[in-house]
């Protein structure tokens, strides 16, 4: 099944200029992109991003990072491109995720773990939505798909 998920390279990834190398990665791997876009995000924005955390004590230190500096937003698009995306990440604390990840290639610290990716179909449509506008995700085809997904595409 072909899913949308949306990923963050958070301030920390574009300040240590990672940004191209993280990308490279999920285009590497056969995701097709389907949003881009440099954002500096403001509180509002934060806020709604990190609503289901609201009243949790690790809030304000979520909206604080994300604010902090531009991040880039993402949107991927593959079969079972949530699982996909996740297992490329890594855990969540990079001292526990599995070299050839991300964060098991790059991160060191939980609070500059460089990527968030959606966690359900349901958390990637709110985040979609939250993160791109209406008429900002496009849909194409690409000539590589048949090599990538296999004769089905």
């Amino acid at each position: 099944m072909v899913e949308r998920t949306l990923v963050l390279v958070k301030p920390d990834g574009v300040q240590r200029q990672l940004v191209g190398r993280i990308v490279a990665r999920y285009e590497e791997r056969g995701l097709k992109i389907v949003g881009l876009k440099l954002v500096h995000v403001d509180r509002a924005l934060a806020e709604r991003h990190y609503a289901v955390h609201k009243g949790k004590p690790f809030f304000e230190g979520l909206v604080a990072f994300i604010t902090s500096g531009p991040l880039v937003a993402l949107a991927l698009e593959a079969p079972n491109a949530i699982g996909l995306v996740r297992t490329m990440n890594g855990a969540t604390k990079p001292a526990e995720a599995a070299p050839g990840t991300i964060r098991g290639d790059l991160a060191i610290e939980m609070g500059q773990n460089l990527v968030h990716a959606s966690d359900s179909p349901e958390s990637a449509a709110t985040e979609l939505a939250i993160w791109f506008a209406p008429g900002e995700l496009l849909s194409f085809d690409r000539e590589i798909d048949r090599w990538v997904l296999g004769p089905q595409s």
